[in-house]
C-alpha cells in the first residue's frame, strides 16, 4: 500500500504560503499622525484638526474643532477608513465619516446616525446623510 505523505506535506504547505502571501498583500492603509479635517455641514464648511493612533487596523484618536473636541474611534481596512466622531454635551450627536484613503488624503461621506428624518431633535433641517469630507495629513513637526 502507497502513501501520499509527501505529496500531502506539499500541497498543505503550498497552501499555507498562498495564504499567508495573500494576507500580507493587503495591509491596513497608515493613517497614523495629525490630518487637517473639513466637512461640508449644514451651515458650511467646518473644519477641524484630526490626531489618530493606530494599532493593525484600528484607529483611537481625538479631534479639535473651534467649537467642540471628540474622541475618535474607527478602523481601516486596506484603503477604506471608518471613523465616529463622539460629541458630548447637553445635545450629544455622533458622526460617521467612511471614505477612502489616497496617499496623504482622504474623503468620502458622513452621516449623522441620530437623524432619522431631515429633521435633528430641536427641529432644525439636518439632512440624515450625502455630506462629505476631506483630509490632508499634516507634515510631522518633530523630525527636523
Amino acid at each position: 500500500m502507497k502513501t501520499n505523505g509527501p505529496l500531502y506535506f506539499f500541497f498543505s504547505f503550498l497552501i499555507l504560503v498562498s495564504g499567508l502571501a495573500l494576507a500580507a498583500e493587503n495591509p491596513p492603509a497608515n493613517v497614523s499622525g495629525k490630518w487637517q479635517l473639513s466637512w461640508e455641514a449644514r451651515l458650511g464648511t467646518e473644519h477641524g484638526t484630526l490626531q489618530l493612533d493606530q494599532n493593525g487596523s484600528k484607529l483611537t484618536g481625538n479631534y479639535h474643532g473651534h467649537l467642540n473636541s471628540s474622541q475618535v474611534s474607527g478602523t481601516v481596512k486596506e484603503k477604506t477608513i471608518t471613523l465616529t466622531l463622539e460629541f458630548p454635551g447637553p445635545h450629544p450627536f455622533t458622526l460617521v465619516f467612511t471614505g477612502i484613503m489616497d496617499g496623504d488624503k482622504m474623503a468620502g461621506k458622513f452621516e449623522i446616525p441620530s437623524v432619522q428624518s431631515g429633521y435633528d431633535a430641536h427641529g432644525e433641517n439636518a439632512s440624515p446623510s450625502n455630506y462629505s469630507w476631506n483630509a490632508v495629513r499634516q507634515p510631522d513637526q518633530t523630525t527636523r
